[in-house]
């Protein structure tokens, strides 16, 4: 396993860098954060990497920091998340930004990144929200009432359930899957009589 490289990066890309290392150059595919975050070329680098394996062979991510790393590591861990659209997301958010959204559940900013629609923002919640609040990002753990960015159906339906005795972020929980598997958008009323019929009717 490579954990790092340190060297001269000599070239850089809209996507990739290339760092010379014992004589030897490494190209690592970084997101646009860590391309950001480096200096000029011919300056020396130590940059965060993971490898990983592709049907046509072995790649080299690099990245700026350890939680970008570490984000990227648990992002490709889930089906249908492969590395580009992983660098993808670490590119249109940074890891507290990201973070913040999956705890959240704030549906609205994950679709704003790119190739990340309203499926695939639903699936990142469900599947993250736990791994994520146990991960060390500054502070990102804050639960509003009201995730930023939801239609008005959503906030009236997560009340009315809190209301009824569920703690909010189970309601949160609830409200995503009902309106996940809804092929239309469901009023805060359909939404709560599905949510306690799945829940025995309490």
């Amino acid at each position: 396993m490579i954990a790092f490289v340190e060297g001269e990066l000599v070239d850089r890309q809209s996507d990739n860098i290339t760092v010379s290392v014992g004589g030897i150059g490494l190209q690592l595919f970084v997101p646009l954060s860590t391309l950001e975050a480096l200096g000029p070329a011919r300056s020396r680098v130590r940059v965060e990497t993971v490898l990983h394996a592709r049907e046509d062979g072995m790649q080299l991510y690099g990245f700026a920091t350890a939680d970008e790393k570490r984000l990227f590591e648990v992002l490709i861990t889930l089906p249908g998340i492969g590395p580009g659209v992983a660098l993808n997301i670490l590119s249109g958010a940074t890891v507290s930004e990201f973070t913040a959204a999956i705890i959240n559940e704030d549906v609205g900013k994950l679709v704003s990144l790119p190739k990340i629609g309203r499926k695939t923002a639903q699936r990142l919640i469900m599947e993250l929200r736990d791994k994520l609040a146990a991960m060390d990002t500054g502070g990102s753990r804050a639960l509003p009432v009201a995730p930023a960015g939801e239609a008005p159906e959503v906030d009236d339906a997560i009340s009315g359930l809190v209301s009824l005795g569920l703690d909010p972020p189970e309601a949160r929980r609830q409200v995503i899957r009902v309106m996940s598997e809804s092929s239309e958008t469901p009023d805060a009323e359909e939404i709560i009589r599905t949510v306690l019929k799945g829940q025995g009717g309490r």
